[in-house]
């Protein structure tokens, strides 16, 4: 029977090896694959990409791909060294038109915290969607006999993606110009794609302690433009928004960017979308 084992593993490497390292990207990459192969996601639930510490076998995951899909070496601060050891042609970034803009555009931030240049881009449905068209000219170039099928997977997902932002800016349509505010820059692509009208937010970074001044301010805000709605991340705790929102009447939603709650696979982000809309308009009503 050794030859059928042969048979069998030879057959397996014939579909591209795809890592990818978070559960939205993750997503967006196993729709288009689908029929062909199923991506490795990276990064489980509890291992935040700016300061994971890969383990061996994670490392390994990486350097066995034929293609490890990241948001920016920015975003995936703990997977940056990893990175930096894989041949250049074997990484596919999301957010692309950020290294297009050359080094003046990092030297910019360099004095800043990393987390302040926002990478979330997943939140903004647009920007996946133009994502699509790149990662599948990559899928074809690695894989070409699975040409047609890229294909096909591409068309359907523009159109589940066009659907998608269809019925969520509908749902959203009537809170436009409803003032919100968020506690960091996180949210700032979803807004983007929504137009929604953010007054601001409590700290600029992704983290990090916020200091009396930004509360007051935001306090300030609060009061001046009637803001009824205040979104976290889920890693804002309880305490530091009491401290916020402490003598206001003002609606707060601790949002799950990241989807770490729903399964893996195609149909990730469309639920993640959807939940997030369904929560930022919890907040607004």
């Amino acid at each position: 029977g050794n030859q059928e084992i042969n048979q069998s593993t030879s057959q397996v490497t014939a579909s591209p090896n795809i890592v990818v390292s978070i559960k939205p990207i993750h997503s967006i990459v196993s729709a288009l694959t689908q029929g062909v192969s199923t991506p490795t996601l990276l990064l489980n639930a509890n291992q935040s990409a700016h300061h994971a510490h890969l383990k061996p076998s994670q490392v390994s995951q990486l350097e066995k791909a034929d293609l490890v899909v990241i948001v920016h070496p920015d975003f995936e601060e703990g997977l940056a060294k990893s990175i930096r050891n894989i041949q250049a042609d074997k990484v596919l970034t999301v957010d692309q038109s950020e290294d297009e803009q050359g080094h003046e555009h990092e030297h910019e931030h360099e004095h800043e915290h990393a987390g302040s240049v926002n990478h979330h881009s997943w939140l903004n449905i647009e920007d996946m969607r133009s994502f699509t068209q790149a990662l599948s000219q990559r899928l074809i170039k690695i894989d070409p006999k699975n040409k047609a099928i890229y294909l096909a997977n591409l068309d359907a997902l523009k159109l589940k993606l066009d659907e998608l932002q269809d019925a969520t800016q509908q749902q959203l349509s009537n809170y436009t110009n409803q003032p919100l505010m968020t506690y960091n820059n996180a949210f700032e692509h979803f807004i983007e794609n929504y137009k929604l009208k953010s007054v601001g937010r409590v700290s600029r970074q992704h983290e990090g302690e916020i200091s009396i001044f930004k509360v007051l301010k935001a306090k300030e805000s609060i009061k001046e433009h009637k803001v009824n709605c205040l979104l976290l991340t889920t890693d804002a705790t309880q305490k530091r928004i009491n401290t916020i929102v402490e003598g206001l009447s003002i609606n707060t939603e601790k949002v799950d960017i990241m989807g770490f709650d729903i399964k893996p696979g195609a149909d990730h982000y469309p639920q993640l979308i959807q939940n997030i809309v369904n929560k930022v308009e919890q907040c607004l009503k």
